[in-house]
């Protein structure tokens, strides 16, 4: 049976703890999640390092868009990796393409360099969702030497793209990255506790994505000025334990 291993897109210092309590092995830390995600604040990310005994990744990704970067925003996902490599994370997850939506090699080799100079894993993020040929832009990535991609098969949700995701995991079996393993492909979105299992069984992954946020209301008793009801998004304790064990059931 196959060792999973599940990893918590967590958008919050209270999603990281909730990740850990809940039985993740592994935390992406982000900001900004409802924007698709964005690099998280210095002090946020020192701050989940020392609080968790699980493994962190940190998505290094300059500002929400689209994937194609000007020299200085590459040049800013370079001082940030090297900042989190200072905070003491596992890894990072970054993406770039070109303006005819094919990995950004020159880019993404770049920032393969600094993490590894740094000894940290690196993840090519769902920016090849949007890429022209997904199976093209999976070569190049494998090529380059990153540890995996993830991805949700070029659908909005990975249950929708489980056909091509299990085809990207099978393609991979064959290639080996910077750890010289096979490139991991690690299924994300709208995965949950009531498809988890099945997905994983289908594409014949090691390790799913998950966010399992929650909506909360917020703790404002005045709303003033223009402010209306306001809600704030954690990743929910009970949701992931209760994905942990469909998926090792």
């Amino acid at each position: 049976m196959l060792d999973y291993t599940i990893e918590i897109c967590a958008p919050s210092y209270e999603s990281a703890l909730a990740a850990q309590r809940g039985g993740a092995a592994r935390i992406e830390l982000c900001s900004e999640l409802d924007a698709g995600g964005v690099t998280p604040s210095y002090g946020l990310i020192q701050g989940v390092r020392a609080a968790l005994t699980i493994a962190v990744n940190v998505l290094v990704r300059p500002r929400s868009g689209d994937f194609l970067y000007s020299s200085y925003e590459v040049e800013t996902v370079v001082r940030d990796i090297a900042l989190c490599a200072q905070a003491g994370v596992q890894g990072v997850v970054v993406g770039a393409l070109t303006a005819d939506a094919k990995v950004d090699r020159t880019v993404a080799a770049e920032w393969l360099k600094e993490a590894s100079r740094h000894g940290l894993s690196t993840t090519f993020h769902r920016a090849i969702d949007c890429a022209d040929n997904i199976f093209d832009a999976l070569e190049e990535v494998a090529s380059l030497g990153y540890d995996r991609v993830l991805t949700s098969g070029g659908c909005p949700t990975a249950w929708e793209g489980r056909e091509t995701i299990a085809s990207m995991n099978a393609m991979m079996q064959n290639h080996t990255g910077s750890a010289r393993k096979p490139l991991i492909i690690m299924p994300g979105s709208g995965i949950n506790p009531d498809n988890i299992r099945e997905l994983a069984m289908q594409t014949g992954v090691s390790e799913l994505h998950l966010s399992a946020t929650k909506r909360h209301k917020s703790g404002m008793r005045v709303l003033g000025g223009i402010a209306k009801e306001e809600t704030v998004v954690h990743s929910d304790e009970d949701t992931i334990r209760r994905a942990v064990t469909a998926l090792h059931k």
